[in-house]
């Protein structure tokens, strides 16, 4: 599979880790695009690319940008390492994606961050739209599918705000309006699946097979030497890219009210709604 992220990484580390697991599955990342775009961002994003032997574009949506916005695990990973903490991006993120879309036309798109850059894209003549799109964001209400883990704070709502479509409203709204094939990975599934140390010492029981997998059990022994747990959207979404099958969809359509996203039934969009837990963690840990 030939894939385009568009990610905020750097910020909150699962994104870093859902791009660890990509490519240990074998994944052909092609370009990353990043929003805000801040330099220290592009620097995570170049060491991720270096550890991981990627020789790809990185894009940002605000090149020029001098303010920061890393934290967490990354700026330990890029002490350790001796890595600038500043680096330079290829260029306008929407341009990066014009060009990668160009040379690989059945590409498909992977979302973990706000779509500024993929907005800025769609916003030209006539582009090239992917062969699917699959984003962490949205949400489906317990009234239309009552999951096996419930969450008491979605107990009665129909609509939640969740960052990555807030982000950049106007650009969530042109690529809903657009004739891709999507699948939303959304809150009402994704805060159920929790990385805490007893999912870590079960991964360290599967030798990593590649480099990603050694950075992936490094940073994570890293980040929860500070913190107890990491609630896992990103890589969620990322195991459910590959393997569609350990979810459940529901036919929906996102609609915004509020400051919130919610779901309408009948759409054309797949909505998760429910998640076999077990097999994803097992891809997880092993890498496929």
């Amino acid at each position: 599979m030939d894939l385009i992220v568009e990610t905020d990484l750097g910020r909150d580390p699962d994104d870093f880790f859902a791009l660890l697991y990509l490519v240990a599955a074998g994944v052909r990342i092609r370009a990353i695009t990043l929003s805000p775009g801040d330099k220290d961002q592009v620097a995570v994003a170049r060491f991720l690319c270096r550890e991981l032997g990627l020789d790809i574009p990185i894009g940002s949506a605000g090149p020029e940008r001098e303010k920061s916005s890393v934290g967490s695990v990354h700026v330990d990973l890029l002490k350790k390492y001796q890595w600038p903490s500043r680096l330079p991006t290829d260029g306008l993120g929407q341009d990066v994606l014009r060009e990668t879309m160009a040379r690989y036309p059945e590409a498909e798109w992977f979302i973990i961050g706000p779509l500024q850059n993929v907005g800025g894209y769609l916003a030209g003549d006539a582009p090239r739209l992917p062969r699917r799109a699959t984003m962490q964001g949205g949400f489906v209400g317990y009234h239309l599918h009552a999951p096996s883990v419930r969450l008491e704070k979605f107990e009665g709502r129909e609509s939640v705000a969740t960052f990555n479509l807030n982000g950049d409203v106007k650009s969530a709204q042109r690529f809903l309006a657009h004739d891709i094939p999507r699948r939303f990975v959304g809150k009402n599934v994704c805060h159920t699946m929790v990385y805490d140390r007893d999912i870590l010492r079960r991964h360290r029981e599967h030798p990593p097979r590649s480099r990603a997998m050694e950075l992936f059990l490094e940073a994570m022994a890293m980040y929860l030497a500070r913190s107890l747990e990491k609630m896992f959207h990103d890589p969620t979404a990322a195991v459910c890219l590959l393997h569609p099958e350990v979810g459940t969809w529901l036919e929906g359509e996102l609609f915004r009210e509020k400051g919130g996203w919610g779901t309408r039934p009948g759409g054309r969009d797949a909505m998760l709604v429910e998640l076999q837990r077990e097999a994803v963690w097992n891809h997880i840990f092993t890498g496929t």
